[in-house]
């Protein structure tokens, strides 16, 4: 009877340790290494142009940043709620992109492109409290 009792109990504490939560952290996207870094480009149309060729004004170029340095912050904010991390603009570049054409002769604009501002922004993701 005691060792029927004892393999019982044996039985009974294998299925309880199988059982218990694991102490360890579960795993997560950080690694060993707890910075991830994720780059984005971000495109914003150049308004008020009649013409292709024309030159932006400065207000219009000033819009066009400001409408990709709105895209960049609110990038940071989804980037946080998602990854449950902190989020930490590192960089942002910005270029504009209107007119192409060889060095020597008249500048040529692609048709189907209309004049842009392009972002490039790069964050780093940390996990909370570090």
């Amino acid at each position: 009877m005691r060792s029927a009792l004892a393999v019982t109990f044996a039985a009974w504490a294998s299925m309880a340790a199988a059982q218990a939560p694991s102490m360890e952290p579960p795993p997560s996207a950080f690694g060993p290494d707890p910075i991830i870094q994720i780059t984005t480009t971000f495109r914003a149309r150049i308004e008020g142009l009649a013409d292709p060729r024309d030159v932006p004004t400065t207000a219009a170029q000033d819009a066009a940043r400001r409408s990709l340095y709105n895209m960049a912050a609110n990038e940071c904010i989804v980037l946080a709620q998602f990854w449950k991390a902190e989020c930490r603009l590192r960089s942002f570049y910005v270029s504009e992109t209107t007119i192409v054409g060889p060095p020597e002769g008249p500048p040529e604009v692609l048709p189907h492109v209309p004049p842009s501002m392009f972002g490039s922004a790069v964050y780093e993701l940390r996990p909370p409290g570090r």
